[in-house]
């Protein structure tokens, strides 16, 4: 028969059990391996939650209100695949697009999921999205100034891909991003989704202060997004090619479809039949816009 524990020796032995159990629980919490093949260090999970509202409170802080006059473009881009780092490429490359194009620096946020921006860019998460639309909506006048919001990622019919492997992050809906802008109070927008079945996310968005671009039909993949890329087949279509030579968002889309086709075709792909609506009222501001740049 095993001697019984007196109880100082059951309480240092109950203590150890319970520092082992939060071991265990925080190793299963730090990523582990590598990101596209590349080793990296392990993560601290609860470290790198704790930065966000500093990272994310110093980018916002960093923002200025456009000068008078107007109307202006603020751009937000969101990379929401944190396991690959063709989506963050894409986002920071874009954002470098429309902050030399469309005179957004000073005016433009990168969210990123990706092991590589996790001490230096706010993570691409619900909350931080929504935290900078209410932002942006305090500094945009809402009359004439227009919101260029790019989010790119994998998809599925009526859900737009989070990911950061093991930090829990939740995936974006139509009518979560709907209510987001709404309570930003942000009237003028233009949306561009970039994944998979991203039309179904027009029904919800698309009306005529805000113009909806989508990689993809609603029941339809977009092509593209192998890690070694630079860019998915749509961003490299529409903001690579078309946008560089065509400053309007609605022919640069035009081109993008024909040219996007081409490429599945000879690529024997299913056409991901790239999708816009709404906007009807945007004319005159985008136009605007793109005149002076």
């Amino acid at each position: 028969m095993r001697p019984r524990m007196s109880r100082s020796s059951a309480v240092l032995a109950w203590q150890r059990c319970l520092r082992a159990l939060i071991g265990a629980a925080f190793l299963w919490l730090i990523p582990v391996g590598s990101v596209a093949g590349a080793s990296r260090p392990a993560v601290e999970i609860v470290r790198t939650l704790q930065l966000q509202n500093e990272l994310l409170g110093r980018t916002l802080k960093a923002l200025r209100p456009a000068a008078t006059g107007g109307p202006h473009l603020y751009f937000v881009g969101f990379a929401g695949y944190g396991p690959q780092a063709v989506f963050k490429r894409e986002v920071l490359a874009v954002r470098r697009l429309f902050d030399a194009r469309y005179g957004t620096e000073g005016r433009s946020v990168a969210l990123v999921n990706h092991a590589s921006t996790l001490n230096e860019l706010p993570l691409a998460s619900a909350g931080n999205l929504d935290r900078t639309l209410q932002h942006l909506g305090k500094l945009m006048n809402p009359s004439r100034d227009v919101l260029f919001l790019f989010l790119t990622s994998h998809g599925e019919d009526g859900r737009f891909v989070v990911e950061m492997p093991r930090f829990g992050l939740a995936s974006l809906t139509p009518q979560q991003l709907k209510d987001m802008l709404k309570r930003s109070g942000i009237k003028n927008s233009v949306i561009v989704l970039s994944a998979c079945h991203a039309g179904s996310f027009l029904p919800a968005l698309a009306d005529p202060t805000t113009l909806v671009i989508a990689a993809a039909r609603a029941d339809r993949s977009s092509f593209g997004c192998d890690d070694r890329r630079e860019w998915t087949y749509f961003g490299e279509a529409y903001f690579d090619r078309a946008l560089r030579n065509e400053p309007s968002f609605v022919r640069a889309f035009e081109r993008a479809r024909e040219l996007i086709a081409t490429w599945e075709a000879k690529a024997k792909l299913e056409p991901s039949l790239p999708q816009m609506g709404g906007g009807e009222r945007l004319g005159p501001a985008l136009a605007a816009i793109q005149e002076h740049h």
